[in-house]
């Protein structure tokens, strides 16, 4: 078992548009690594939803290197981004990637349904299929993270209301958003990856009372991304949302 940083990529340097000018941006050197931070910066995979304001806290769960935590900065900047990364070797390019922007803050630990130490499995192609979870996208020498309960970081935090909470933790998505029941209600959006038939219904169901499905991306029969809306927010019937399936 590992405990030590452990970079498995190379990683190469980006340029970000972004307020203060042209800033730098460290990834790892992997084609689904370029492609994922592609997506994430062109909007696609956490698309904004431009009626929803007075945003004020966001939670990136599983922000990996922080492209995610960085567009939610620059879309939000009266807003407090916590990104959370578990992982050493990501963890180690995401604290320098969000330092310029001072509404970012950065723990190196996980959420799950209890605290302790865990086991992170890394991803064979890239950091974001790092999981808790061995599978035949993972390699077989663990690395031993910290996990904390979700509810016990938002009162030590002082933290009484999400607006925003961006969920990609490959497999731990649904007992996260059952720790966070009595907070759903309040949360303005919803972003969740799901990585199984099952994890797409339990958690369809967990948000089925509060929120509605506004956005969603499939590319695979058991893989996606959804962005669900609060159902206080859902807007007269001149806006669509969209749901993108995977081709024939």
């Amino acid at each position: 078992m590992s405990t030590a940083a452990v970079t498995q990529f190379e990683t190469t340097e980006a340029r970000l548009d972004t307020p203060m000018g042209p800033t730098p941006f460290t990834l790892f050197k992997t084609q689904s690594g370029f492609q994922i931070a592609h997506d994430i910066f062109a909007g696609t995979t956490y698309p904004h939803v431009h009626f929803v304001s007075d945003v004020k806290t966001v939670l990136d769960i599983g922000a990996n290197i922080g492209a995610a935590s960085v567009y939610f900065a620059m879309h939000y900047p009266g807003a407090i981004v916590y990104a959370f990364e578990p992982a050493s070797a990501p963890f180690s390019l995401l604290k320098p990637n969000t330092a310029p922007f001072r509404n970012v803050a950065t723990f190196n630990f996980g959420f799950n349904s209890q605290e302790g130490q865990g086991l992170l499995y890394h991803g064979k192609q890239d950091s974001v299929e790092s999981s808790v979870c061995p599978s035949p996208r993972t390699d077989t020498d663990p690395e031993q993270i910290q996990l904390m309960s979700a509810p016990k970081f938002l009162t030590t935090h002082a933290i009484e209301r999400i607006d925003i909470l961006k969920l990609d933790t490959e497999g731990c998505e649904v007992p996260i958003l059952r720790s966070l029941q009595k907070h759903l209600p309040e949360i303005k959006l919803i972003y969740v990856e799901y990585h199984s038939d099952r994890d797409r219904r339990l958690i369809d169901g967990l948000l089925a009372e509060t929120h509605v499905l506004w956005r969603g991306h499939v590319p695979l029969a058991y893989r996606g991304e959804f962005c669900y809306l609060n159902r206080k927010l859902i807007p007269d019937e001149t806006y669509s949302s969209e749901i993108l399936l995977p081709l024939d």
